[in-house]
Formats: structure tokens, C-alpha cells, sequence
């Protein structure tokens, strides 16, 4: 005798399982999913202009190395200078990580940005090199330094 066939879910069924599925959680041993995740939540940050909670995820005694600028220590010139930055046009900062290498409560990762204005129109594309230490149980930037593909102005 022949088993009953399960019933066939149809693609709209399917389609709608999937989207009710839970995220997978990042597991606090996957650093590079943890800087990852940081990453977004800086960009949501910056679209959201809080210098406020982005020099919040700078580690006490980060260092900033912008371009074309001193070096900025502690959260509170970091902070500053993303408020500069809202305040100048930047409306948005999308960070791809390339690679993330851990040593211990190090990790240093390589990736690109792009900074974009109004109208999501992007004003600047970059690279970046981001020392991360660990404080506590969070992943903070330790040292920071950014500069863009851009030819300079002259």
C-alpha cells in the first residue's frame, strides 16, 4: 500500500513561512557577523544623524584619523565631528567589511564606504581600516582611519 503524499504548500505559502522565520542570532564567537552587524547600525545612525549614538560606539580612548585633518581622541571629538559631517550634507554612510581579522580582543577589519547626500546620491567612496577592541561584551572602534578614492581637490 502506497503511503498519502504530504500536500504541496503553494509558493505564496512558502514565500510567506519564510518571511515569518526569526533572524538567526550572531553568535558572540562570530566577530566578523558582530562588526558586521555594528557596521549597519552605524549606517542606521548616520541616516538618522545621531552623532550622539555613533561617537557612542567609539571605544573611550578611539582616535579618529580623518583625512586631511588632525587626529581626533575620545568620543566626545568624534562625536563632533560626525555632527559636522550631518551638518555639511552627509545623509547617509554605507560600510562594506572585506575582511575581519581577530587577535584576541582585537580585530582589525578592511573594508569600502560610500557617503551619500541628499537624495541618496553618493558624495564621497572610500576605503577604511578600523582597529575594534573589545569593551566588556561589545565590539567598540579603537582606532579609525578613512580616505577617500576621490582625486584631491586642487
Amino acid at each position: 500500500m502506497a503511503e498519502p503524499k504530504a500536500p504541496k504548500k503553494s509558493a505564496a505559502k512558502a514565500t510567506a513561512a519564510v518571511a515569518k522565520a526569526k533572524p538567526v542570532a550572531i553568535k558572540a564567537s562570530d566577530t566578523a557577523g558582530l562588526i558586521k552587524a555594528n557596521n549597519k547600525a552605524l549606517g542606521a545612525a548616520a541616516a538618522r544623524a545621531d552623532a550622539a549614538a555613533i561617537g557612542k560606539m567609539y571605544a573611550k580612548n578611539a582616535k579618529l584619523l580623518p583625512p586631511n585633518a588632525q587626529v581626533l581622541k575620545g568620543q566626545k571629538a568624534i562625536t563632533a565631528f560626525w555632527q559636522s559631517a550631518f551638518n555639511a550634507g552627509v545623509k547617509g554612510l554605507a560600510l562594506k567589511s572585506q575582511e575581519v581579522e581577530k587577535i584576541g580582543t582585537t580585530a582589525i577589519e578592511v573594508g569600502t564606504y560610500t557617503l551619500s547626500g541628499e537624495g541618496g546620491g553618493a558624495l564621497d567612496r572610500g576605503k577604511y581600516l578600523v582597529v575594534w577592541k573589545k569593551e566588556g561584551r561589545d565590539w567598540k572602534l579603537h582606532r579609525d582611519i578613512f580616505n577617500s578614492n576621490g582625486a584631491p581637490a586642487g
